[in-house]
């Protein structure tokens, strides 16, 4: 018995914007625009991960984070459009 080969189509133009959402998801979080920083918060114990980003008026925004992870935090400048790592600390295992 002979074996049947099946020929798919394969798009060769694809936009950039596709292929990112294949392994990027980007949030934006309007309520914070433009207003300033106080402090940046992490803290970890055993049960519990959070980022907490605390402006000057009071508010604050927080990232509760499941367990199971390695935060790698950096400081960046971004003013020429590339990415220019000023700083990096030692990664950050969870607990657990």
């Amino acid at each position: 018995m002979a074996v049947t080969q099946v020929k798919r189509s394969v798009h060769k133009k694809q936009s950039a914007h596709t292929k990112k959402k294949a392994y990027r998801r980007v949030f934006h979080f309007p309520q914070t625009r433009g207003k300033m920083i106080e402090d940046v918060e992490f803290s970890t114990s055993t049960d519990y991960h959070n980022i907490s980003i605390n402006f000057q008026d009071k508010t604050a925004l927080n990232f509760s984070i499941e367990t199971g992870f390695t935060l790698e935090p950096d400081y960046s400048d971004w003013k020429s459009g590339n990415q220019r790592v000023i700083r990096t600390w030692s990664p950050i295992r969870a607990q657990g």
